[in-house]
This record gives structure tokens, sequence and C-alpha cells, in this order.
């Protein structure tokens, strides 16, 4: 490290520039620190925070000048770039409203409690503010080459530093008003580059080398005699306290020198920013050494760890962006952020912390083991380590080789397990043992005073009253001995990787091969009793417990690797997962009810974690006395305090960021009608909760399609799809880092007009449309219908008519002239009576033939359609039903003209079913029922035969009968309905259903 510069330039009143001032100035410099003193004390690892960098690749922007932050929660970035909002995830560029290309180069900024936005530019462009999402020119006059600083002060009053000159520095902003100061207002004629509104009101001002102040209700400035070097900056601490930080170092104004109140920087340069924190430390970038830390300045801090830590660094060795630190600024949830040359950072206070005293990445696995009264001891491979209540870690002896295994050795020590001794410490007197051969995986002493160490291949070994004994088996051991702890009952328990020894043994026995967790990963004792833990979940090692804490419930309880639990009730586990934090009696209730989940928090990488947990026997978490938590792991030794895993109390603030459709994008910030038409909509949202962005959680809901929320994630984008004319509401809401949701939904009101094709008017009009057409259709398919049963009928008249001139020309007048003929002949035997008698009786029945045959023939020529009733009656008076069988016929409704065209299909269909009836079915009872209805004509022929069924009617079809057939084929062609319904010894029921259109004349159909 360079040389420190140490001067502190006081300039005291006259007054006191005597002897007796002199004497006091060296007495000052007495009390002062040496440069190699402090620079001994610098600097230090800052690790009580998690470090987060944005990089220039990450999409950060280059050469920050200032951070602040503005009510509605963005993070807003000024630099040599522009202008930048930040969320946590996305870094969105601003330009001024007036669409001007030139780049603007921002040199300070200030969130003002009204919500605005002031910024200051550099390049002589003055002063721009953010107001209802636009930036605009704030019309500052005599704009200077850039602005130092900006302050509001209690009136609400923007007070702006103009660098670069000396005249005119000073100006201010207050209702809608700039007024501007001069030399004749007290101020010297000198560049300003700081300013500070403090509690009480008063305005500080820094200049080159000078520092001057305004009361509140006062006009004029007022100089002090303390002198600065250029480019100085100020801070208030919570007690009033201004300091100041130049090339000289830090120190405050009014107080003499001394360890608590002057703090030199690791190098002369000065320029400095200046931040206290809600903790009360101290902040300063450096310029080109990163940002330094101080632990409670201004007084003595009472803890002797302060003290050696007051003083902390982060540099670019450690991750942080650049060395080249200029911006410095605290959010609302305590985080510290820092400007660079190449990015930007964020430290968070760390909810786990690597402990710095520790010597990381240890060649062998780290031990630990916690005594009764508070006491934790770590071991690695050099030494061991005391922690006390309350303080930090200290040796307390080297080791000559690596520790193999350390556990608890009565009330107040430890046994620690080495390559060819085994050590008891206590109260800083050691025990030398010799060690039995092999490396010892994990030790525990029991109740009997036996101290066991599980050795694998070597045995089990257990040492009582100084001497050593081998669990009696074969060596190699058969077994395989690979773990010990105690239960709460102060019994050892072992673990062995094979069968273990039988028997009545003074420990208790566990088969890592037959446990229900999957393997034992780890041996875990706790107030419920001794839990094994591996890749399936975690189990009580009772053999009388069946259940198991399964890792598909809870999968933080896969491969947990060590467990501890603190008098407050709090379980701590450390695994695959990370740092678990549950509660003891949720643990002790979900080993018993292992089918719901337990309540749980995780701390993992984003926590303060840099490596997973060691795979090693022995405890790999102990509570120390002071409540503070350790944890091993691969690469260090972690630790958390009590306050450090406080919940973010802070709601998410949710806001839309934009709404687009198409390639249109519009502002959310009040209701949108949207293009007529639109289905698509993609809508973009984010929240401002900055600690850890990458838990924040998302739900939304679309309000005029459900009312239900969505599932929680972190897409900070919705995509609405399949929308309808209509308004609707979209809402959504998040969470922040800790699982705290926000109160209020951020949403927005969409209208979608309805296109002439979707407006209720057109959809109207198309459905008459559509109606007319398909009753168009429907006409044109029953005027087919009907042409094609009038062309069959006409067919079958002609065809009728043919039949009946044959007949009658050739059958009837044949007949008629065999019964001529006959005629004669009987004439001529009347002297043979009985012949004659014969002849007669022929000749009558020839007659009654001639008669009956003229008379179909006269029913072939004409049909009356006008009396439905009448032509069945006659037809089942035609039928050559059996004597056994009775046909009724009733009809319903009131009787209507049905056209001639389906007449004769309708006829041919009853025939058909009163033929089948009677000849096949065997019915004695067959009735036929006409309903004439508005809407259609229904014929029923029900019969008490057979009952005709399916397998009957598809033998029927096989076998040649296409009665069934032919009725189905005549329905269908006039439109008909015909159901056919059948049940073995219950009958058979004929339905034909003809539409009215069909059925009835024109005159009728109505």
């Amino acid at each position: 490290m360079t040389s420190l510069s140490l001067r502190i330039r006081i300039a005291f009143p006259a007054a006191l520039m005597t002897r007796n001032g002199f004497l006091l100035a060296w007495l000052i410099g007495l009390c002062m620190p040496s440069a190699a003193a402090l620079a001994a004390s610098l600097p230090v690892a800052l690790v009580e925070f998690k470090h987060e960098a944005w990089s220039i690749e990450r999409g950060a922007p280059s050469r920050i000048n200032s951070i602040t932050q503005t009510r509605d929660g963005f993070l807003w970035i000024g630099g040599v770039e522009g202008l930048v909002n930040f969320d946590g995830v996305k870094f969105e560029p601003v330009h001024l409203s007036t669409g001007a290309s030139e780049k603007l180069v921002v040199s300070s900024l200030k969130a003002a409690r009204s919500g605005e936005l002031w910024v200051g530019l550099a390049r002589g462009r003055g002063m721009a503010v953010f107001r209802k999402g636009r930036l605009i020119d704030a019309g500052m006059p005599h704009p200077s080459r850039e602005v130092n600083d900006i302050e509001e002060d209690v009136e609400g009053g923007i007070w702006v530093a103009r660098g670069g000159r000396s005249e005119l520095t000073l100006a201010r902003f207050h209702d809608g008003v700039w007024h501007e100061f001069s030399t004749e207002s007290g101020l010297p004629a000198q560049p300003v580059w700081d300013l500070h509104i403090a509690r009480d009101g008063t305005l500080w001002v820094v200049l080159s080398n000078t520092l001057v102040y305004l009361r509140p209700g006062e006009t004029h400035f007022t100089s002090t005699r303390f002198v600065t070097t250029p480019r100085a900056s100020l801070a208030e601490d919570a007690f009033g306290q201004i300091w100041i930080s130049d090339a000289d170092g830090t120190r405050t104004l009014d107080r003499a020198a001394s360890p608590d109140t002057f703090f030199a920087h690791p190098n002369p340069v000065g320029g400095t920013r200046l931040l206290f924190d809600r903790q009360g430390d101290l902040w300063t970038t450096t310029r080109n050494n990163g940002v330094l830390r101080i632990r409670e300045p201004g007084h003595t801090p009472a803890r002797a760890e302060v003290i050696k830590r007051r003083v902390a660094s982060l540099d670019a060795t450690a991750g942080l962006s650049s060395d080249q630190t200029r911006a410095l600024f605290e959010d609302r949830e305590g985080n510290v952020w820092v400007g660079t040359e190449l990015g930007l950072d964020q430290l968070r206070p760390a909810s786990v912390v690597v402990d710095p005293d520790l010597p990381p990445n240890s060649p062998v696995s780290y031990q630990m083991s916690a005594t009764r009264d508070g006491m934790v001891y770590i071991a690695d491979d050099r030494a061991l380590y005391l922690i006390a209540p309350g303080q930090t870690p200290k040796p307390v002896m080297k080791l000559d080789t690596p520790s193999e295994a350390l556990c608890m050795a009565g009330e107040h020590g430890v046994w620690l397990f080495l390559g060819k001794q085994v050590l008891r410490v206590e109260a800083g007197k050691v025990q030398r043992y010799p060690k039995p051969p092999g490396t010892a995986l994990g030790c525990a002493e029991d109740t009997s005073g036996r101290l066991w160490m599980p050795a694998l291949q070597h045995g089990l070994h257990w040492l009582q009253g100084g001497t050593w004994q081998r669990w009696p088996e074969p060596s190699p051991s058969p077994s395989l001995p690979a773990n010990a702890a105690l239960d709460r009952d102060g019994r050892a328990i072992v673990v062995f990787r094979a069968r273990p020894p039988a028997g009545e043994l003074p420990f208790r026995a566990l088969d890592s091969t037959r446990a229900r967790s999957g393997g034992i990963e780890g041996l875990l004792p706790t107030d419920a009793g001794v839990l094994v833990s591996g890749s399936r979940g975690i189990a009580l090692a009772d053999a009388s417990a069946t259940s198991v804490l399964s890792s598909e419930i809870n999968p933080w309880a896969a491969s947990v690797n060590g467990l501890a639990q603190a008098r407050n009730g709090d379980t701590w586990i450390i695994g695959d997962a990370g740092i678990v934090l549950l509660r003891s009696s949720d643990l002790a209730k979900g080993l018993l009810q292992p089918e719901a989940p337990i309540p749980h928090r995780v701390f993992g990488f984003a926590d303060g974690m840099n490596s997973f947990v060691q795979k090693a026997a022995g405890p790999q978490v102990a509570v120390g006395g002071d409540g503070r938590v350790w944890f091993l792991t691969r690469r260090n030794v972690l630790s958390m305090a009590a306050k450090a895993f406080a919940t973010n109390p802070l709601p998410a603030p949710v806001l839309l960021r934009s709404v687009t459709v198409g390639g249109q994008v519009y502002d959310p910030a009040s209701d949108i009608e949207l293009p007529a038409g639109t289905t698509t909509v993609r809508l973009a949202f984010t929240a401002l909760s900055l600690t850890v962005p990458g838990r924040v959680q998302f739900r939304h809901r679309l309000l005029g399609v459900s009312d239900e929320w969505s599932a929680p994630d972190n897409r900070r984008n919705a995509l609405l799809t399949d929308l309808h004319p209509g308004t609707y509401r979209f809402e959504v809401v998040a969470s922040n880092n800790d699982g705290l949701w926000s109160e209020q939904a951020a949403g927005v009101t969409l209208k979608i007009p309805a296109t002439l094709t979707q407006s209720l008017g057109f959809k109207i009009v198309a459905s008459v449309a559509v109606l007319l057409l398909l009753y168009g259709l429907y006409q044109v398919r029953v005027r087919q219908i009907l042409a094609a049963a009038r062309d069959r009928a006409y067919a079958r008249n002609r065809e009728r008519e043919r039949i009946a001139r044959e007949l009658h020309d050739t059958l009837l007048q044949s007949v008629q002239g065999l019964i001529l003929r006959f005629q004669s002949i009987a004439n001529r035997v009347q002297n043979d009576p009985q012949t004659q008698m014969a002849m007669s009786q022929a000749l009558d029945r020839a007659e009654s033939v001639l008669i009956e045959g003229r008379d179909r023939v006269q029913g072939l020529r004409r049909i009356d359609a006008s009396d439905l009733e009448h032509e069945v009656r006659k037809l089942i008076a035609g039928l050559p039903l059996s004597p056994s069988t009775q046909v009724s016929l009733t009809s319903q409704g009131l009787s209507r003209h049905l056209r001639p065209e389906i007449f004769d299909e309708i006829l041919c269909i009853i025939g058909e079913a009163l033929f089948n009836a009677a000849k096949h079915a065997a019915a004695e009872n067959v009735t036929v029922d006409i309903h004439y209805a508005r809407q259609c004509l229904t014929i029923t022929i029900s019969d008490d035969g057979f009952g005709l069924t399916e397998a009957i009617a598809e033998q029927a079809l096989q076998s040649g009968h296409f009665g069934l057939l032919g009725m189905r084929e005549r329905a269908k062609g006039i439109d008909a309905q015909l159901q056919i319904e059948g049940q073995h010894g219950l009958g058979t029921r004929i339905s034909l259903r003809i539409k009215a259109s069909v059925a009835y004349t024109a005159q009728h159909a109505a």
C-alpha cells in the first residue's frame, strides 16, 4: 500500500493562533494515529454484505456519476451514457421528451419528496426534471459546464451547485421560479463541489478550499475557517455531526482528530462521496481504490471485533466492477449501491456471512463441536479455534497434523482426533492420548465416559480409563463403522455401512443399507430423537418409526448433512438445498404427519453462501451461546446472527411498464382503448424490490375473463390471447424477496371496440341472413324430396295404368270370354242338372273373380289421398291376415290431406309392417295409430308378437327378406324418420315420423 497523507488543515480563529494555539495543534498531532498504523488497519475484507455486480456486459451503464431512488421505487442511474432507470432486472434509458438526439451526460441526480426526479447535466445543458413520465428541460438560466450536486430544502426548494465557474455558482428553484446567488450573497468566488442540507435546515456548501453555510431564514452565507481540498464531500451522522471527506481524509468538522473521528484514505486523491447508512456506518468512495465502510465512526466501539474490522474495503480484486468509484446510495430496503467506471454494484446485508478469521479452503474437512456452555470449537488442517459468545474466532493451538474428528468432552471441553493422537482440550489445558490405527470418522463420548471412534475397516474403538479397546470382530472390520453421535439420553449411536454387530450392545447400531431415508448421509440428534437423512428424506432412527419426511413433499429434506436446535425453538439444517430454518415444533409434528409440507425458510447463494455443504462425518451445524449459528462448507466456515435473517418488511411496489398490441406501445398510466378487433395483448410490468430481484414473484388476473389469480412465477410480462370486444381490467401483484405480497394491485383497464363484423347489428343481420339461407336450403331440400316423390308416384301411376290396361285388355277380357264360352256349354247340358249346377257354381265364382279383378284395376288407377284412414282400412281388409290376428286403427288430431306423392310410400310402409306383424311375428293384436300434429305426421304400428331384435333383423336381411330394408329406403326417400324398437317376447313398435311440410298439402301444412 502506498504511503498515506495524513494532513489536516484546520484554520483556527485568529485569537487562538497564539503560542497556546500552536501547542493545541501539536497535541492534536500527537493524538492522531500514525500513517503506518492506519495503513496496517486497511484494508480488510467487507464480508457482512452479499455483493452483486452488473457489468457493462450485463447491460449496465458505464462511468456512473450519481444514483438515487424515486418515490415509486425505481433506481435511477446518471452518468456519461445518460439517464437510466433500473428495476433490479432491466436497465431502461430515458431521453428528453423533445426527441432530441443529442447525447445527455448526467452529472448529478436528486429524487424530490414530490416524486419528481431532478437531473443535473454536463456540457452546459443545465437541469432537467422527470415529471409525470416525461423528461423535460427545467429552464435553468445561465447553465454551467456541469452540475456538481443537487439538494432539496425543507420548503421543497431545489438547490443546484453549478460547477466549472466562480460566479453565480448556486441556483434555487422554488414555486416555478429560478433564483441565482452571486458573491454578493456571501459566496466566495470559487467553484461549488458539494451541497448538504442538515437536519436543522442549514445549507452547507463546499467550495474549492472553503466551507460556507446558510441558516434557515437567512439570505447571506457565512464562511467557516475550515480549510478543505477540492472535490470534498459532506455527510451527517445520526447524531447531527457533520463529516467531511477530501484528500486529507474523512473527519468531523468540530471535533479533535482521534481514531474515532479521523480516517485516512488509502491514497491522497480526493473527490470522494460520503454516505451514512441506516446502521450508522459511514461509506466512502476512493476514486481509484473501490469503496470503504467505517463502523461506528465518531465514538469508540464497545465490541473488540468492531475495532478489529472497523475499516473494511471492497475493490476490484474482491469482485467490485471497478476500482474507479464515484456514486454511493442506500435504497429504502437498506441496500448500498456503488456506481463505478465499468458498471453498477449492490451490497446488501448478507444473512449468511463468511467468517474472515477462519482460513478458507481447508485441504481436509472442517471439524466443529459446540460445548454445553455455548463455546464453539472449529478445527482445520492447521489449528484449533475457539469462538466464545460475542467474540471472534481465536486460535487455541496449532496442529502438527490435520484434524480428523471433533466432539464434546464432558460439559466444557472437546475431544480432538489427529493423525496419531487424541487430545482432550478444556479451559486451556490439553491431555494427550495415543490413537488407534485408522482415520476417525466422527466421535462421541457417552454418559458412561466411553469415547467412541468409528474407523471403517479398522473397526470400532472406545477409550475408557485411559485405555483403548476394539469391538471384537474380524480385521478388517466387516461392519464398517462410519459415524457416531449421542442421542438425547447420552447414549452413543454408531452408523455402520454394512451389517452391524449382533447381540446386546453398549451403543445403538444403525445399518446404513436398511435406512428408510435412502442411505445415511447425516446423523442428526434432535429433541424429538436421533434422525437419519438420505436421498429420500429424513426419518427417525427409532426402529419402531416407519414414516419418512419425504423429499418429494419437502425438497429441502434430501441429503441433509447437519442439524442443530437452538434454545429459542429454531432448528437449523444444512444440506444440498442450502441452509434451512424451521421451527423445532414443526419438525416434530412433520415427523408424525409427513404428508404435509413443513413451513420453512431457505438461505442460499443469494443470501451469502459461497460453497456447498461438505460431506463429512460429525456435526456440520452448531449454535453458540450468543445465538450465532455456525455452518461448515467445502470452502469456508459460515455464520448467521439472529438479526441477519430478519425478513424484508417492505412490500414490493408493482408498476405496469407498457401495453403492446402488434407494434404499438401504450402507456398504462390511464385507461387504454385498443384498436378494434384486438385479440392479443402483451403487458410488461415490474416490482421494485431491489434486494433479490430474482426472488420476486408475480400473480396476475384479467377481470372480465376470470377472477382467479395466476400461479406465482417470476416472469415480468403477460400475454393475453383470444380476447373479444369488451372491457377488461388487468391486475398484477408481487411479492418481495421474502414472500411478502403487495396489498394493492397495479392495474389498467383495456377497452376493445368491436369491428364491423363484431358489432351487434352486424351479428343480427348475419344471423338473419344465415337463417334465411338455411330456410331457403331447407325449402330447396323439401322441394327436391317432394319432386322425387312426385316423380316416383307419377311413374308408379303410369305403371299402374299400364298394368290396369293390360289386365283389362287381356286377362279380364279373356276371363270374360271364357265365362261366355262356359255359359254356352252350360246351356247345352240342360238335360244334365247335376253338371249344369256345377257349371253354374263355377261360372258364379268366375264372375266374382272378374268383379274383384275389375275392382283391383280400378284401385290401380286411382287412390284417394284425402283420407288416409279409409285407405289404411282397405289395406287391412285386403291383407291375408290370420283370423286370430286383430288389427285396430286409431287417429288423433285434425285429419289433414296428404301429398299424393308420399301417400303411396306411407301405405307401403304400413302394409309391410302389418304383414310382418301378422306373418313373421305371429302377433294376435296389432294397433295402427295415426297422429296428425302441426309439426309432423306420426304413424305408429305396435304388435304383441315375438319382438324384432337387432339379431333377428340382421338374420332376416341375410336370408333374403328385404321388407325391413325396403321400409328404411322408402322412409329415407321421403325424408322421414323410421324407428323400429323390439324386445324378444315383448313385441315390436314401428314409428314413422314425417315433417308437416313434407307430409301435408300446402293448405294443410301450416
